[in-house]
């Protein structure tokens, strides 16, 4: 089971804007164009052209490829902003859009290797149905906060085939969360959090293809004075967590009558007085004779039992000598 961890979305949109306000420092040259018309024509307009006209302001790095496109009306405000991020090989890997107050409205990440659509693909789509994901995209959808309400997967054709949708509660934590295949909108997969603040709580639910529940887990975090024997600030080689662990297994140890077993070995062991241990195959005691087959051989052998200190079978119990029981 993948547990999904509700700060990623966060750390999603960090991580992308991190990437982009560096790329945007890399300014080498700005145009401005009356529309997105001449934008994509590169039909710019003169400077001057500007006063008391609505325009785009399109800044380049030094590829020639614009990193920040911002929309102005007649007054100079932002109506709204685009910024561009490219990879190593200088194609295009994200794409972040901005409303006028600056609030990311949605981030578009390109390639096949997006970790959400991996994910997604490889529980929602069976190998025989695979086709190629190059240059696919996943869409971030944010409305304007630090929160991912859902997230749209795209092939290169623009063909929609998967989406997560987020849900939140009224403290803003995420509630639920739930794929769906496109164009069909099947739910094919939920996850249900559930965080008790008052007790420290999380529990996550897991529900399959046809609503099926697959896992649940609960976690809790224990109180820092109840965790901790030495009160902060903890220096040095202090790690308390280690001694409460040791105390409570050895408060719970259970000691077992005979020796422990340790499962598994392949062969069974026989151990000669001089300590030197062999793999075999035990065959059986016979006139104070171990008899045996050494691994991957049908020849039976024997020792005497004066040269034997012990014989285990695979499972890691004794055969010899016998333990007598009670």
């Amino acid at each position: 089971m993948k547990i999904y961890n509700p700060f990623l979305k966060l750390f999603i949109f960090l991580s992308f804007c991190s990437l982009i306000i560096g790329q945007v420092t890399e300014t080498a040259y700005i145009k401005y164009y009356l529309s997105d018309r001449d934008f994509i024509a590169d039909a710019p307009m003169f400077a001057t052209d500007r006063r008391g006209q609505s325009h785009l302001e399109v800044t380049f790095n030094e590829n020639k490829h614009p990193i920040l496109k911002r929309w102005l009306n007649e007054k100079h405000e932002l109506i709204r902003e685009e910024m561009f991020v490219y990879n190593e090989t200088k194609a295009l890997q994200k794409r972040l859009f901005l409303n006028s107050d600056r609030g990311t409205e949605k981030i578009i990440h390109y390639g096949k290797k997006e970790p959400w659509s991996v994910e997604f693909r490889r529980y929602a789509i069976s190998e025989k149905e695979a086709t190629s994901f190059l240059g696919q995209q996943t869409e971030f959808i944010l409305n304007g906060t630090d929160k991912i309400s859902k997230i749209i997967f795209r092939s290169i054709d623009n063909h929609e085939y998967g989406m997560i949708h987020l849900s939140y509660n009224h403290l803003g934590f995420l509630q639920e969360e739930v794929w769906r295949t496109l164009p069909d909108e099947n739910n094919i997969r939920k996850f249900v959090y559930d965080f008790d603040i008052i007790n420290n709580v999380q529990q996550i639910w897991e529900f399959g293809w046809g609503e099926e529940e697959v896992s649940h887990v609960a976690l809790s975090m224990a109180p820092e004075d109840k965790l901790y024997t030495t009160p902060p600030p903890r220096t040095g080689n202090e790690l308390d967590e280690v001694d409460i662990i040791i105390k409570e297994l050895i408060s719970k140890r259970v000691i077992a009558p005979g020796p422990a077993l340790i499962p598994k070995t392949e062969w069974d062991r026989l151990k000669l007085t001089n300590n030197e241990v062999m793999d075999i195959v035990f065959v059986g005691i016979n006139n104070n004779r171990i008899r045996f087959s050494l691994p991957l051989s049908k020849d039976v052998l024997s020792i005497s039992l004066d040269r034997v200190s012990s014989i285990t079978n695979t499972y890691g119990e004794l055969i010899y000598p016998y333990v007598a029981t009670p």
